[in-house]
């Protein structure tokens, strides 16, 4: 049985930065299930925002040679709705301790959800996840027929802010004061966190980018390491930071505290530098 464990993920991360193998994957024939649809093809959801009504049903096809799931993001759907995914677990929770292929879509399977509660859901491919590609947005229109206000993006009222995109920090150097707070923002619908490297072997080249010797660890989701950030982040994803709950640390100790995103490791690499200016 295929296992979608840390190992593998992280093996995935490294190829997507030399490029991923999209242009190596080959579209199946077939007769395409009706619309509202989103076809899964080239590593990527087409089209990565579908609106649709309340009570509409959307059929994701796989028309490639490659397995695909379709995840929601549990925190980033609305409250009252269903969750929905692949393989027909009820909670991300249930598909990261599963992580079978169960939820996996072999070339040529579809995926049906219908969406009766009006928001914004956010879903991704749990095995191509490291890819920005590979995650996807359904509105759902109101009764009304209006398009609803996605999630507030909360900007924190710190000294400093930093914005996550897509595949990037914003600054991605950024140099303070001792006593001064960073305030890190997420505005994306893909996963991010600000993980510290503390120097261990839980981060790819953590022994490069270590922290001061008398600095504060910080992580988005209040882990004490990288180990346990790490450990979480691939069973929970409780360090995702969310549109409306921005991560703010206040740094004291002079330093380079080197951190990255754990699901983008190879792409989202930044640094904060204490010192008095």
């Amino acid at each position: 049985m295929a296992r979608w464990t840390r190992r593998s993920l992280l093996r995935t991360a490294g190829v997507a930065g030399l490029g991923g193998f999209a242009g190596c994957s080959t579209s199946l024939p077939g007769v395409p299930p009706p619309k509202p649809r989103v076809n899964v093809q080239l590593n990527r959801f087409e089209p990565d925002r579908l609106v649709i009504d309340p009570g509409e049903t959307v059929t994701w096809w796989d028309i490639e040679t490659l397995k695909h799931t379709v995840t929601a993001y549990e925190g980033r759907i609305p409250d009252e709705a269903d969750y929905f995914a692949s393989g027909g677990f009820d909670s991300e929770v249930a598909v990261r301790a599963e992580q079978s292929d169960s939820g996996l879509l072999d070339p040529g399977d579809r995926f049906d959800h219908r969406f009766t509660v009006p928001g914004h859901y956010h879903y991704y491919c749990v095995p191509h996840e490291d890819f920005d590609t590979m995650a996807g947005t359904i509105v759902v229109r109101t009764p009304d027929g209006e398009i609803p206000p996605p999630p507030e993006v909360v900007q924190p009222d710190t000294d400093h802010v930093v914005q996550m995109g897509p595949l990037d920090f914003f600054p991605e150097e950024l140099t303070v004061r001792p006593g001064e707070s960073v305030g890190w923002v997420n505005g994306t619908g893909i996963a991010h966190s600000v993980t510290g490297e503390d120097g261990g072997q839980a981060i790819p080249e953590g022994d490069s980018r270590e922290f001061p010797e008398d600095g504060e660890y910080f992580a988005s989701g209040g882990f004490d390491s990288a180990e346990a950030a790490v450990e979480d982040w691939y069973r929970v994803r409780k360090g995702d930071i969310l549109p409306g709950e921005p991560f703010v640390h206040t740094f004291q100790e002079p330093g380079t505290y080197p951190y990255v995103c754990l699901l983008h490791v190879l792409n989202m690499r930044g640094t904060v530098t204490v010192r008095d200016l």
